[in-house]
């Protein structure tokens, strides 16, 4: 009895061992690389009748898979290491062209600011110079105006002082004995010119009056009134005309400094002028300099982001193809491993599912 039930527990033992053996290769026998692999197996075991060329052909097909396996590792680490270097590189483009486009913005926006300020200037100092000149001239015209009126009244001094002069010689002549009748001619040549003249006729109109009664009585007491009525009328003229020569130089003075200043000051704001147009072409030219490198480092930023993005789609793509084949290697690897298994150690339950495939 118990020998009897020892043979059942044995024949469930083999039953259960079957039947999981079956399950087993069914599985492996509905994936594509499994079926293929059985249906070669279950070639050879019918053509040689042993599993010892399949074990080898097993064996030389799991090494192939590590082989590749291993070929497909040094790739992707060659590829991963090209993938870093390449994107630092790029990373670092994008960086250089992001601060040469940042730079060049900021000069252009500096030197537009500084071109705007440099016209406005440019503008006054031009205002200034009008203004300059304006004055210089207007000045001028008023020193040589004020010139000319002192050579005049200078000319018009001169000629009273010379008209009393000579009124003098004359009374100096009757004092000495001369006839009015022989100096008569010039006695009414010089009341005319004292007569005639026109800046200083009042002044005169006292000694015109005295030499008129000359005329009609010689009188040494007159004489000598009228002598030294001449005498201060002189006098006064020569003053007057030291004071009228006082002023002249001293207004020309005053024009020689006035008009060296304005001179000076003329000079120096043409020169900031020229410095100022000098320094809008400058501007100018930084602001198109900048405006060029801009574009410039614009477009090789775009270039090297688009690069970038490129090349880290690639590289995603080698990590996700990389991934995807190594799973399936070794989803190969372990369905070579079970049947290498199956028929090393369950060469009998694997035949018999072999024989009944097909």
């Amino acid at each position: 009895m118990m020998k009897f039930i020892a043979l059942a527990l044995i024949a469930l033992t083999v039953l259960a061992v079957q039947k999981d053996t079956k399950t087993i290769l069914a599985e492996i026998d509905a994936d594509n690389f499994g079926n293929s692999i059985l249906s070669t197996v279950q070639m050879y075991l019918q053509a040689k009748g042993n599993a010892e060329e399949v074990l080898v052909l097993l064996n030389q097909l799991l090494a192939g898979l590590v082989d590749d396996q291993n070929k497909h590792d040094n790739v992707i680490r060659v590829d991963r290491s090209a993938c870093t270097r390449i994107v630092t590189d790029l990373e670092n483009s994008i960086a250089y062209h992001t601060a040469q486009v940042s730079a060049n913005a900021q000069m252009r926006e500096d030197n537009e600011k500084a071109l705007a300020e440099a016209e406005n200037d440019v503008r006054q100092t031009i205002q200034d110079i009008e203004s300059n000149e304006r004055t210089f001239a207007q000045e001028e015209a008023n020193r040589n105006k004020a010139h000319e009126t002192w050579v005049r009244k200078n000319g018009e001094h001169d000629d009273a002082i010379a008209a009393v002069d000579e009124a003098t010689k004359l009374v100096q002549h009757l004092s000495l004995g001369a006839t009015f009748a022989e100096l008569k001619p010039k006695f009414e040549a010089v009341q005319k010119r004292l007569i005639e003249n026109e800046s200083h006729g009042a002044l005169f109109q006292p000694i015109v009056t005295a030499l008129t009664e000359l005329a009609s009585k010689v009188d040494q007491k007159a004489i000598q009134r009228i002598l030294q009525l001449l005498s201060q009328l002189r006098q006064q003229l020569v003053e007057a005309r030291s004071v009228l020569e006082e002023t002249e130089n001293r207004q020309a003075q005053r024009w020689v400094e006035f008009s060296t200043h304005l001179s000076n000051e003329h000079n120096r704001l043409v020169e900031r002028k020229n410095q100022l147009e000098q320094a809008i072409q400058t501007f100018k030219t930084n602001i198109d300099t900048a405006t060029h490198f801009f574009e410039v480092h614009t477009l090789e930023l775009e270039s090297a982001q688009e690069t970038l993005d490129a090349e880290n789609e690639w590289c995603a793509l080698q990590e996700q193809t990389y991934a995807t084949q190594s799973s399936e290697r070794q989803r190969q690897q372990e369905i070579v491993d079970r049947i290498l298994e199956h028929l090393t150690d369950k060469l009998t339950a694997t035949s018999q599912y072999l024989g009944g495939r097909f």
